[in-house]
């Protein structure tokens, strides 16, 4: 082979092999570029992972005394920025965190590592974002773990038998409202009983004097009468009233008759003083009648107009008690029925005749101002002469006539004047116009002291604290009297309907109820609690009622726990026929000078009602004494007789809790009127209050400055990483460092308890 050919292979196979390598590094670079580019989707991917571990990792840093005092999760004085950085530096470079090393070099080796270039925290919520709700569900979830059978069991069997005396207590409350509108009537009676026939009286009924007697009105209707003056003419019907107003009727045509014969036997026309005077009685009988007779006209449009309206009151109230009497007992259907015949008298309906036929009397009194009224001028003209004298009173007596009392006539029969001054009589007296002796707390209880201070972060301050309480209970005073206003009050509205409105929603949210009442009931004290150790001891009661003290609590709670009792007793001893009775008798007795039987039967019902309320009263004592009390009241769980509710002392009723066995049967004591309480208070006012006592207590305990507004319960993130290339840095030089040496990638991450 000659040297030049040997030269041209030669030349030939550098030529090869320069493009050999020329292809093999187009095909390394196009490896290298792929392998660095799915190295890029696989950092993305796994950078995404890392941020999602970070954020759920950051989630452990809880604040641990929220959670071991009251199982609640939360992130409270942490730079949530910084430990998510410390976690993604971590997941980047695992060799460089002392517990994952493997070896003793400081060298990574890790594909993936890149270096967090940038975190930032783009949104968090508190523990109190959207009213706290995200608390509730945490306590709801706590409240699970407790167990809430046995809770539910007893709960939903006091509620039952609350639900079952609803429509009783609207029934009763429908009855009372008739009824007070109808004796409307007997307050404008009383008025019309002075005008009518002069007698005194004053919204008690008749003005007696210390001797049982009454000094009559000069001014009265009946005062002139057109015949003899017996009780039958006068339409008096009873005894007594009629010999004290005697001698004011005037009898106007037999005075008239004797005047003229004394006329008549004068001898000359002229009439002497002394005879003239005689004609006074017949002047001021006639004036005295005449002058009152517009007040009594004017009452008895007042009493037309109560009929009218009354009417169908009374007769939608009868139609009433007819739809409801399948769901109530047939003696309470008994008791409502009972007054329906005296209602229908009061609006003049009744099967034997109205009470009072107000429009006939209107009607007579019309008629008989026609009579009197020409003759009012004449009489009060002083004739001079004995002519004029006779034609005037002969004149008188024909009109006389024509004059009547018929329908003018008040149904005094049942009025008599009482006999009773026993102590007995005084002390229901007493009780029935002042009210019910008070005292509940004794010696053998004490109430804490403890109070909240002010602070203008509370949760339920900022966000609930001008919400209403949930239903009124009647007012227990501390050691005072309840007036007479608090029992009829007991009795008004709806109370059984707002107590039980927040289990309306159905088994979802009853179910949700108990499993926060569960937690509440768990991780809150109470009065009856001996282990105390928050800012408040009475944390239950302040769930209830928010106040700032345990003493204003603990009473509030109280007051409600009587309500609730009350509303029970009353019920009983308005059904209870012996009850019923024995109240009647005394009501007969306590307004013997009062004609008005639905006045008689008001009273009655407030005399059941003192009597139930003391039962309510003794009750409440045993229940603050740790006592069980049965929760439907029956004859044989009835505590007190009358002559005790009458009688009872304050002292004598802390002796008689006290000394109280708890019987057998389904019975309930304080702190499960708290759980019903707090089943029957809206959960968003719980749950409030609830933040409020867990931050005081752990403020108090951890941390001076703790709020739980700081709280955070979750948040979204943004994590930047910056990573340098791998295979393409294989490349060297042949492609550029400013494409391929580094690329940045942003992921967001998202994490809540």
């Amino acid at each position: 082979m000659t040297p030049r050919r040997r030269t041209e292979l030669r030349a030939a196979e550098g030529a090869v092999t320069i493009l050999m390598t020329v292809v093999f590094l187009l095909i390394l670079s196009l490896v290298l570029v792929s392998l660095e580019s799915a190295r890029q989707q696989s950092l993305t991917a796994m950078t995404k992972l890392s941020a999602q571990s970070a954020a759920e990792s950051v989630l452990g840093s809880y604040y641990a005394p929220l959670f071991d005092e009251y199982g609640l999760y939360g992130i409270y004085d942490t730079d949530i920025g910084e430990e998510l950085r410390r976690y993604a530096e971590a997941s980047a470079r695992p060799e460089n965190d002392a517990p994952l090393l493997y070896s003793g070099e400081r060298t990574s080796h890790y594909s993936y590592a890149y270096d967090v270039a940038d975190v930032a925290l783009t949104r968090s919520v508190s523990l109190l974002y959207g009213g706290a709700a995200i608390c509730r569900n945490q306590m709801m979830e706590a409240g699970a773990v407790s167990g809430v059978q046995e809770l539910a069991e007893m709960l939903l069997r006091a509620v039952r038998l609350l639900r079952d005396s609803e429509t009783a207590a609207e029934a009763l409350e429908y009855q009372q409202r008739v009824e007070r509108e109808l004796s409307k009537t007997d307050s404008i009676i009383l008025k019309l009983m002075t005008v009518l026939d002069g007698i005194p009286t004053d919204e008690n009924g008749v003005k007696l004097a210390s001797d049982g007697t009454f000094t009559p009105e000069n001014k009265f209707v009946k005062r002139a009468v057109p015949g003899a003056v017996t009780a039958a003419g006068v339409h008096m019907n009873n005894a007594s009233f009629f010999r004290q107003l005697e001698s004011k009727y005037v009898d106007i045509q037999a005075t008239a008759a004797a005047f003229l014969r004394n006329l008549e036997a004068l001898p000359t026309e002229e009439v002497p003083v002394e005879v003239a005077v005689d004609s006074g009685r017949i002047l001021y009988g006639v004036l005295d009648s005449l002058d009152p007779m517009d007040e009594a006209i004017r009452l008895l449009d007042e009493l037309i107009k109560l009929q009218e309206t009354g009417r169908p009151l009374v007769e939608e109230y009868a139609e009433y008690i007819e739809t409801v009497k399948p769901l109530v007992g047939e003696d309470f259907y008994d008791s409502l029925h009972d007054s329906l015949g005296t209602m229908r008298k009061y609006v003049g309906t009744g099967s034997d005749g109205a009470q009072y036929c107000f429009r006939e009397m209107q009607q007579t009194l019309i008629h008989n101002r026609v009579v009197l009224y020409p003759w009012k001028e004449k009489l009060l003209s002083m004739p001079r002469t004995k002519s004029q004298w006779i034609a005037i009173y002969s004149g008188l007596m024909n009109a006389m006539k024509d004059y009547s009392l018929d329908w003018l006539e008040i149904d005094y029969s049942g009025v008599k004047i009482s006999t009773q001054t026993s102590s007995f009589w005084s002390v229901v007296k007493s009780v029935i116009t002042n009210g019910i002796v008070g005292g509940l707390y004794g010696d053998d209880i004490t109430i804490s002291r403890a109070s909240l201070p002010y602070l203008a972060d509370r949760p339920s301050g900022v966000l609930f604290g001008s919400l209403a309480d949930l239903y009124s209970g009647p007012v227990l005073p501390a050691e005072g009297t309840v007036s007479r206003s608090f029992l009829e009050r007991v009795l008004e509205g709806n109370l059984f309907g707002a107590l039980l409105d927040e289990l309306a929603d159905g088994v979802v949210a009853l179910s949700e109820k108990l499993l926060l009442v569960s937690y509440m009931a768990t991780h809150m004290t109470s009065f009856e609690d001996a282990e105390r150790k928050g800012v408040l001891h009475y944390e239950q009661e302040y769930l209830l009622f928010g106040e700032r003290s345990d003493a204003d609590n603990q009473r509030s709670t109280t007051r409600r726990i009587l309500g609730l009792r009350a509303v029970m007793n009353t019920l009983h001893v308005f059904t209870d026929s012996a009850k019923k009775a024995e109240a009647l008798l005394i009501a007969t007795e306590l307004l013997s000078l009062l004609p008005f039987p639905l006045l008689i039967k008001i009273t009655q019902y407030i005399i059941l009602l003192v009597w139930g309320i003391q039962n309510a009263y003794l009750e409440t004592a045993e229940l603050l004494r740790g006592k069980a009390v049965p929760v439907l009241v029956t004859a044989d769980t009835f505590q007190l007789s009358l002559g005790e509710a009458f009688t009872m002392t304050k002292d004598k009723r802390l002796a008689a809790a006290r000394n109280y066995q708890s019987p057998t049967g389904f019975c309930m004591r304080y702190p499960h009127y708290l759980l019903l309480l707090m089943m029957l208070t809206n959960a968003d006012k719980l749950t409030m209050r609830a933040l409020d006592i867990i931050q005081m207590n752990i403020a108090a305990g951890y941390d001076p400055k703790f709020l739980l507004k700081d709280c955070i319960y979750g948040f979204d993130a943004e994590i930047t990483v910056v990573c340098p290339t791998l295979f393409t840095d294989l490349l060297g030089g042949s492609i550029s460092s400013d494409t391929f040496g580094t690329y940045e990638i942003t992921e967001k991450c998202a994490a809540s308890y």
